[in-house]
């Protein structure tokens, strides 16, 4: 009888310990193997194809440093995301430190990081014989914030999470040797490299700088040729003649297998017409107007665009993920039997056309004069196919388009004007797989109850769920009584 009860508990031993060992394995190998989905209606962790591939090809360490405090907003939306980048590359290692929690940790990474403030994410190439390159990321890389509040004594909300975007810009300025070289033309009546009026483009450069692209301002009758470092030249809407040795020194660039992004606007005659014409691209002399999709209290010719061709360039914007705002455009078209393989980006809708008649006001069509829409204001070119010995070794690419203000500071961030400009600028210097990471937009539902419906669930909750489980109590007791 003893025996029996001794094996009775010895059995009841071995199933907890069992149990106990299963309930371990289980753990951790759900630690290492596991799968997390994203029901966020924006998905906000999800990872884009440029972010997935970029970490698949992270072959060098990266460590990455939070110096965050956990209550701050941004800091959960980080976690997440790291999370899933860590998930994607055992390359990518992530330390979570708390300024005020972790005194002694926080102060040594200060000395050694050089962080001279709170809230900043930090990566960093972490090879031991690599350069030490490092990322800073502060709230304002992170996300975007609405300050309409804060003109009122509150404080500004978030608007929308670009994490995705800066963590993998700074996952390639720390781990890529070479920054591509951007040369901006200047000497014309570009906008400005470094101008941060309304005008200028140091949103633009910023934007260049932080896809780990290196934009330097340059006169080209400096030069008596484009260099062969130079990844891409922008000429950001010249509004004065180039001279012929411009001309010319541009001209050779191309041939030589150079990348250009040139936005010309409407009126301005810049010398280029013939030099474009060349690659099978003509520019209009007229400004392109679009009555179908004006926006309210504005001109028809400041251009709502969602109709775009069938290009790398502008594949999301196909989805219909993303729009583009053209404040004053001319009609950029292909050639007819152009001797390039020109591709339309972004065109009007057919009620759109071309006014060459640009002092009348309002603006009619005229059958004989203006350009019929559907109307074509950016084009990309590429050559047509040649024999592998008679073709460069990177043959050369142009995007044209017929206006300059959707890039400066005041209009870069409107809609999908940036992601247009870097996807065009990604596709010249041959990095198609970087092509867009747009933000994240923040959803706050909310749900507007009545003071009856209020009242009703402070009396279900308090009254009402207890009451139900003292009845079913009840009823249970009854029956086994019975």
């Amino acid at each position: 009888m003893n025996l029996r009860r001794w094996l009775a508990g010895l059995n009841v031993l071995v199933t907890l310990g069992l149990l106990v060992a299963l309930f371990v394995l289980v753990n951790f190998v759900g630690g290492r193997r596991y799968a997390r989905a994203d029901v966020t209606r924006t998905k906000l962790t999800a990872l884009s194809d440029k972010t997935t591939q970029v970490l698949k090809q992270l072959h060098e360490p990266v460590q990455v440093v939070v110096f965050y405090q956990p209550t701050q907003p941004l800091y959960e939306l980080v976690r997440d995301l790291l999370m899933e980048y860590e998930r994607l590359s055992p390359s990518l290692s992530v330390e979570y430190v708390d300024p005020e929690q972790d005194v002694a940790r926080a102060k040594a990474l200060a000395q050694e990081l050089n962080i001279d403030r709170l809230n900043l994410v930090v990566f960093r190439n972490a090879a031991p014989s690599g350069a030490k390159r490092q990322k800073f990321l502060s709230d304002t890389d992170l996300a975007e914030y609405d300050y309409a509040s804060a003109n009122m004594g509150g404080q500004p909300t978030l608007k929308s999470f670009k994490g995705e975007e800066a963590f993998t810009s700074a996952l390639l300025a720390v781990t890529q040797t070479t920054q591509p070289l951007v040369w901006l033309t200047t000497g014309h009546g570009e906008h400005g490299a470094d101008d941060p009026d309304s005008g200028g483009l140091e949103a633009l450069k910023l934007a260049l700088e932080q896809e780990n692209l290196r934009a330097q301002p340059m006169n080209l009758l400096e030069q008596s040729e484009i260099p062969a470092d130079v990844r891409l030249v922008i000429l950001a809407g010249p509004t004065r003649r180039l001279t012929e040795q411009e001309l010319l020194i541009l001209e050779g660039f191309l041939e030589r297998g150079g990348r250009v992004l040139a936005l010309i606007d409407p009126l301005q005659n810049t010398g280029l017409d013939g030099v474009l014409a060349r690659w099978g691209v003509e520019l209009g002399n007229d400004i392109v107007v679009d009555p179908a999709r004006q926006l309210p209290f504005v001109s028809a010719a400041n251009l709502f665009v969602i109709s775009y061709g069938a290009h790398p360039i502008v594949q999301r914007m196909q989805a219909g993920e993303l729009m583009t705002l053209f404040p004053l455009a001319r009609s950029v078209r292909p050639l007819k039997n152009p001797p390039t393989n020109v591709t339309e980006l972004a065109l009007t809708s057919e009620r759109g056309w071309g006014e060459t008649e640009t002092e009348q006001r309002p603006f009619s069509f005229s059958e004989s004069q203006d350009v019929r829409g559907p109307v074509s204001i950016a084009v990309a070119v590429e050559p047509a196919a040649l024999p592998k010995d008679a073709a460069p070794a990177a043959p050369m690419r142009l995007v044209v388009i017929g206006d300059s203000d959707f890039v400066t500071n005041t209009q870069l961030n409107n809609v999908g004007n940036l992601d247009f400009a870097m996807s065009a600028v990604h596709w010249l210097i041959g990095q198609e797989q970087l092509i867009s990471i747009s933000p994240k937009a923040l959803e706050s539902l909310k749900v507007s109850l009545t003071g009856g419906q209020l009242l009703g669930i402070f009396w279900l909750s308090i009254a009402g769920i207890p009451l139900l489980f003292g009845a079913l109590g009840g009823a249970m007791w009854w029956v086994r009584r019975r």
